[in-house]
């Protein structure tokens, strides 16, 4: 039986947008343990300088370790797909990434598993550390299939519409009238 640990369980259908995370999102990982190299979709995956960033694109693959044994994909939802690249049904080792996200017009609020399915062993850990950072630890993760993956969701803050807000000052006007008028 896998076992999670969630730092946050913050989640509620107002906290998502839309687009919590837009296309073009700049993204920065880092990762230690068992790789100690995270390579980046917008540097080829190539081993360079700087090769640890990459801006999310919606229809493909972000990040690879430099073993090649772990991919992380963003989605614009807010959804992370982690997939195990081996080939092998176990991830052996521990693998400790971390992701900030620049830009955001508004903080993440959570980080949260969606669909563990197809986890069959091992730990994997979430945590929401700023309001623009995530974390994602993998140990001695088995999947329940060759090249087998998860899904976590991180929910950014809905930020309001300026109409709405326009609505809210506008009916406050009202009620400050009326009481004007009423004494």
């Amino acid at each position: 039986m896998p076992f999670f640990a969630c730092g946050t369980l913050q989640v509620s259908a107002t906290a998502q947008a839309a687009n919590s995370l837009p296309a073009g999102t700049p993204i920065t990982g880092q990762v230690s343990g068992a790789s100690a190299t995270l390579l980046g979709l917008d540097h080829g995956f190539a081993a360079e300088a700087g090769s640890n960033t990459a801006a999310l694109a919606a229809a493909d693959l972000e990040f690879l370790t430099g073993d090649a044994a772990v991919g992380i994909d963003f989605f614009s939802d807010g959804h992370v797909l982690v997939w195990n690249n081996t080939g092998t049904p176990g991830l052996a080792g521990s693998y400790s990434f971390t992701f900030s996200f620049a830009g955001l017009s508004a903080p993440i609020t959570g980080f949260t598993p969606l669909d563990m399915a197809g986890v069959a062993g091992g730990t994997v850990g979430l945590q929401l550390v700023d309001p623009h950072t995530v974390s994602l630890t993998l140990n001695n993760v088995s999947f329940t299939s060759e090249f087998g993956s998860f899904t976590t969701q991180i929910a950014v803050s809905a930020v309001p519409e300026p109409g709405s807000l326009a609505l809210l000052a506008a009916g406050l006007g009202v009620v400050a009238l009326r009481r004007r008028a009423v004494a």
